[in-house]
């Protein structure tokens, strides 16, 4: 046990963690690095944290030929210290270019998709100061606009789970200091020196930043700024977002000529952002770039009258333009099998559950779905509900085998007394 005094150095680490925590279950990500162990020692310190709520999640990337025996290492130290341990392992082939950030990606997939099969709300990640300034400077070197030099927030969401990062004002050396106090073995990973990749190079960088002023301090204050600069833009938009963006059953969306021709570039830019995202299912924004190009379209008078982006369809109608999930972007997304017990996530846009067990599975209805629903003039020539065939084509069908079961967006259903439960994962 952590004697007095020692303890007394920590407190206010502890309640970090402490701050963001309720009765619900909750996972830590660990990659066997000091930062991560401390932060699950820290956990393990806690008065307030019960450990049964607590599950580790480390992932082995097999990106190294130690990579399962590091994993193993977390594993080992979370069962000392009485926490659950989940390995995840990044299965199938590896890119052979932008490995971290493809790493990175994979990561954050297996984690989120963990805590969703789990129902577990709250996922912690050990990033700190230093994280959060070679992060300030990656982007900067990318041209990145307020949103990317607002670097990490201590909360967020995605997929509704929110990430928890409790130490952006802590420097790595205290967290290294508590790792070497804990007594935990830690794994110090070879890439953090390597200098092929972007991130080491900033980071011996730093100290001579350093010496012009261009200090972890003034880049957090800089951090800061451009985080409230962000609130205060997040807040015009979703006010905008609701005066002019339509949710057309959660099939499509609407954006009216009116915005386009009263609001700022910066908030259109915004606001497709948030719309292209939710149409796909996507929990990251396309490209700034390619958004100013669809933006500078809808501008113009291009005779052109549809575009797709981040595998959403925008196409220009007579008095708004209109968003949708495109077909073969929806296909792409692993079929899945509802269950009774619990809601399961489909393409990234909807969550289903069934009130009776029956071997079913949900993809979308494509040309073959469309079809069966014209032929019971379920669907007319032109769609529904002035959403076009095209946008119904990648809507959720529960299918056994090749039969069409139901259709929960048009409230079809083949069963009496079987009802589907569907729910929108976001809104624009």
């Amino acid at each position: 046990m952590i004697n007095k005094i020692k303890k007394n150095n920590i407190l206010s680490e502890i309640n970090l963690v402490e701050e963001y925590y309720n009765t619900d279950p909750i996972a830590l990500a660990v990659s066997g690095g000091p930062d991560s162990m401390a932060m699950m020692f820290l956990a393990s310190q806690s008065k307030k944290i019960k450990k049964e709520n607590v599950t580790i999640l480390t992932v082995d990337h097999d990106l190294r030929k130690d990579s399962f025996k590091e994993a193993n290492i977390v594993m080992q130290n979370a069962k000392k210290i009485g926490f659950k341990c989940k390995i995840l392992k990044w299965k199938g082939l590896k890119p052979t270019s932008g490995i971290q950030e493809a790493a990175r990606r994979s990561r954050y997939d297996m984690m989120l998709s963990w805590c969703k099969k789990n129902n577990v709300k709250k996922l912690f990640l050990a990033h700190h100061m230093d994280d959060q300034v070679e992060t300030f400077l990656m982007r900067l070197s990318k041209g990145s606009g307020i949103d990317g030099l607002s670097s990490m927030s201590k909360k967020s969401n995605k997929e509704n789970i929110n990430i928890i990062r409790p130490f952006l004002e802590i420097p790595k050396v205290k967290l290294v200091e508590i790792a070497n106090f804990s007594k935990m073995e830690w794994i110090s990973d070879p890439s953090n020196s390597n200098l092929s990749y972007q991130r080491s190079r900033i980071r011996k960088l730093i100290p001579v930043l350093s010496k012009e002023g261009i200090d972890s301090h003034h880049i957090n204050l800089a951090i800061k700024r451009m985080d409230s600069a962000k609130d205060t833009l997040v807040k015009i938009t979703n006010r905008d977002i609701s005066k002019y963006v339509k949710n057309m059953e959660d099939i499509a969306y609407s954006l009216s000529y009116e915005a386009i021709d009263e609001l700022s570039s910066e908030i259109l830019l915004r606001i497709l952002d948030r719309v292209i995202m939710v149409a796909s299912g996507s929990i990251y924004p396309p490209r700034r770039a390619k958004v100013e190009s669809i933006l500078s379209w809808l501008k113009s008078d291009s005779k052109v009258t549809a575009k797709t982006l981040s595998g959403t369809v925008i196409r220009k109608r007579k008095d708004y333009i209109i968003f949708y999930r495109e077909l073969k972007s929806s296909q792409r997304s692993p079929n899945i099998y509802p269950l009774t017990n619990r809601y399961l996530s489909w393409d990234n846009r909807f969550c289903i559950k069934l009130n009776k067990s029956k071997k079913l599975e949900v993809r979308s209805l494509g040309d073959k779905g469309v079809k069966i629903l014209k032929s019971k003039k379920i669907l007319k020539k032109k769609g529904l509900n002035n959403i076009p065939l095209s946008a119904w084509k990648s809507a959720p069908g529960v299918w056994s085998k090749k039969r069409l079961i139901s259709v929960p967006s048009l409230r079809y259903n083949v069963f009496d007394n079987f009802k589907i439960y569907l729910k929108s994962l976001r809104k624009p």
